[in-house]
């Protein structure tokens, strides 16, 4: 509210000029908090009650106040533990603040009528006024470590959850030393690992990107953007036509994405060939890449030699009866110009291997010093390391030569022993309890090579309890790594390993939340044992109790949908014990409960053959848990996961809060004729991004034919009913 007549009008009997001077100072003192943003409260008197009316600046900081108001003024002064805070919706007075962004919260006075009750409200709310404006900030609010975010921001990519890994990104823009070039690498990363080809190639830095040297792994990530973009359905075709047409169409600012020492996926392989093809590129060059190319796949090498021009067989002229003429005498090709031609092609693997075969010298160890830079290949730049020793080359630099000072600073980071680590040396840091390497900076890890799940599944499974809770600490650039593993029909037990490192470790960061559903519902997507589930559920109560707070309920409700999904004869007293414990966590906060929250909690209940306490029973008389969803009803909806535990559950919730809803879900694969008429055919189509390819996403909005999609980016049946509730 900005003036007084916006909320002392008709409607509110109450006219801060007629009351007491300390009463309609505090009133101006909250006008004054609403208008900067802050947390304040406003009083309202209507048919002889006195309501107050409390307002925050967003929906986090909103329930975080319904947890203070219930502490602070509680069932003793209030209809709190009835209302929880809501508008009444038949009261005009209520309706036109619903409108506000973040509507405000009300609660009636009790006993009503009451002058010390009145009284005792109104001194309350100014002293947590006061407390509020002036205490430290919380953990939501304080300033992280660079460590703490790049951590979190691991647990995004691996859970797929665009929402929290952009908030990470903007945290380290604002707060992080990093280097604008690092964040711009960070960036191509995370849309990278999100599946986001369109954020990756309009990048507010991309220009500067493809003009710089980057890391080999940036490269190929750019790559494969191109690739998906322009380039895959030319692939799936296997017209050699096709995709020269497809490969023309690449941007001209695009053409820069060469120089990968040994291609080692089909991306990357095809934009290097097509890439050099559009260069015209020697025929040579371009049938040996393409014969590389088979060390991919055979059918892969076949269709690029396809497009390689005809090498030209050499004359015969044995048997020619001409006068022999007399050719022109030709510069002689020596090898400086030999390894010059390679570089100014492009060719910077070949023109490494051909100057280590130079005699060494500083001349060319400068040269191979910046090729083995452009493509960052650890093998090679340790040969280049030693050529250079052997050149002189480091106390021949002029003081004047910048650019040789600055490659020889690279390759000493380059080959530092913390970047050549890779994670096997990352457990047994975890073991030895070396901090500093366990939390090993996010660029450097995201070129390790990923390790298989024998690997992984023997590691985890035996680390120390102090191992496993610093791996729980410190585990989100790893999960971003093998994300693939423990999402696999076959990652169950690598998931409670998982559970187990949170647990012990008491984390309860924004990642480890984020994190902890997207194992839940990998579980349930997968077929584990009943001990697996039990010991994950068992670990998981202690991750709720740890994590649960004011502005976390909505969490711990889709924890324990995701938890329950699986059939319910599983572990039945595992998930018992899991739901119980998590109510008595949440007892306390109800007040931060929507009621889709608490109609998600009595379905759970009734699954597992219980019912809900009588406590979380509310009187639905100030607020119908449907309203937000009515405009559903007549509306053929569709949500789309392949991960379906928690769009089977958000189906549930609204099946029963409208019953004869016409709701379906789907896990189809991109291509599919059921995908493409479900895409058609729904009016509302809900896409879960944290779940969802990159292919399955065009598919489905180019069978939408201009029809909006609804884009969930955040695991969770709440985040679905969230997006739906906003429409």
């Amino acid at each position: 509210m900005g003036a007084h007549e916006e909320f002392f009008g008709p409607g509110n009997d109450i006219d801060p000029t007629n009351l007491p001077p300390e009463q309609e100072t505090s009133i101006e003192s909250w006008l004054d908090d609403i208008g900067r943003k802050r947390i304040a409260f406003l009083p309202r008197a209507a048919g002889g009650n006195l309501y107050w009316y409390a307002f925050a600046p967003t929906a986090r900081e909103q329930r975080e106040l319904l947890f203070l108001l219930d502490a602070w003024i509680g069932p003793t002064f209030s209809d709190l533990p009835r209302s929880r805070g809501r508008l009444y919706p038949r009261d005009r007075f209520d309706t036109a603040l619903a409108q506000s962004e973040v509507p405000p919260l009300r609660f009636e006075v009790l006993p009503r009528k009451s002058p010390f009750a009145r009284d005792t409200v109104r001194q309350t709310l100014i002293v947590l006024s006061k407390l509020v404006r002036k205490r430290p900030p919380s953990e939501f609010d304080a300033p992280r470590t660079t460590v703490e975010i790049l951590d979190d921001l691991g647990h995004a990519i691996s859970a797929g959850d665009q929402r929290v890994a952009l908030d990470c990104l903007r945290e380290l823009e604002t707060i992080a030393d990093l280097e604008p070039a690092n964040l711009a690498f960070l960036r191509i990363r995370v849309n990278a690992g999100l599946g986001d080809v369109d954020a990756i190639l309009h990048d507010p830095d991309l220009t500067h990107v493809l003009q710089m040297r980057r890391p080999a792994g940036v490269t190929r990530l750019l790559q494969g953007a191109v690739y998906n973009r322009y380039l895959v359905e030319a692939d799936r075709a296997r017209d050699p036509d096709e995709l020269a047409r497809a490969a023309a169409a690449i941007p001209s600012h695009l053409r820069l994405l060469t120089g990968v020492a040994q291609p080692t996926d089909r991306a990357s392989v095809m934009v290097e060939f097509l890439l050099a093809f559009l260069r015209s590129g020697p025929a040579e060059a371009l049938a040996r890449m393409a014969e590389e190319a088979r060390s991919i796949s055979n059918d892969l090498s076949d269709l690029l030699a396809t497009l390689v021009p005809v090498i030209p067989e050499p004359a015969d002229d044995s048997t020619s009866t001409a006068e022999p003429q007399t050719e022109p005498s030709k510069t002689k090709v020596t090898p400086d110009d030999q390894l010059h031609q390679l570089i100014e092609q492009g060719e910077w693997a070949n023109a490494v291997a051909f100057g280590l075969k130079l005699p060494a010298t500083p001349p060319v160890a400068a040269l191979l010093l910046s090729c083995v830079r452009e493509f960052s290949d650890a093998a090679t730049a340790a040969d280049v390391a030693a050529f250079v020793d052997n050149a002189g080359l480091r106390a021949d630099v002029d003081v004047n030569d910048a650019v040789v000072r600055a490659d020889l600073e690279w390759l000493e980071q380059f080959l530092s022993p913390s970047r050549a680590l890779g994670w096997n040396s990352w457990f047994d840091a975890l073991e030895a309890g070396d901090a500093t390497a366990a939390a090993a900076d996010f660029n450097v890890t995201a070129d390790w090579a990923q390790l298989d799940r024998s690997v992984v599944a023997e590691r985890l499974a035996t680390l120390s309890d102090e191992a496993l809770a610093r791996m729980g600490e410190h585990g989100g650039a790893f999960l971003a790594a093998h994300s693939s593993l423990f999402s696999a029909a076959d990652g169950a037990e690598l998931c409670e390993r998982v559970l187990a490192g949170f647990a012990v470790s008491g984390k309860s960061s924004l990642g480890v939340r984020v994190q902890t559903v997207a194992l839940l519902e990998y579980m349930a997507a997968g077929s584990p044992s009943a001990d697996v589930v039990a010991a994950a559920l068992e670990w998981t109560r202690l991750i709720v109790e740890a994590a649960t707070s004011a502005v976390t309920a909505n969490w711990a409700v889709d924890v324990l949908q995701a938890a329950t999904t699986s059939p319910q004869p599983l572990a039945l007293d595992a998930k018992h014990g899991l739901l119980f414990g998590a109510l008595d966590v949440l007892r306390p906060l109800q007040s931060s409960l929507s009621l889709a929250d608490l109609e998600g909690l009595r379905l759970v209940a009734e699954e597992l053959d219980t019912a809900l306490p009588g406590d979380f029973v509310v009187d639905d008389a100030h607020g119908d848990p449907a309203a937000p969803f009515l405009y559903l009803k007549d509306a053929v909806v569709v949500l789309y996961s392949l991960t379906e535990s928690a769009t089977t559950r958000a189906a549930q919730v609204l099946r029963r809060l409208i019953p004869g809803i016409d709701v379906r879900t789907t896990a189809e694969h991109d291509g599919s004729p059921q995908l493409a008429a479900l895409s058609a055919n729904a009016d509302i189509f809900v896409m879960v991004a944290a779940s969802a390819k990159h292919a399955a996403t065009e598919f489905i909005k180019a069978n939408r034919r201009g029809r909006p999609v609804i884009q969930v980016n955040s695991r969770g049946s709440s985040a679905i009913l969230r997006e739906l509730a906003e429409g």
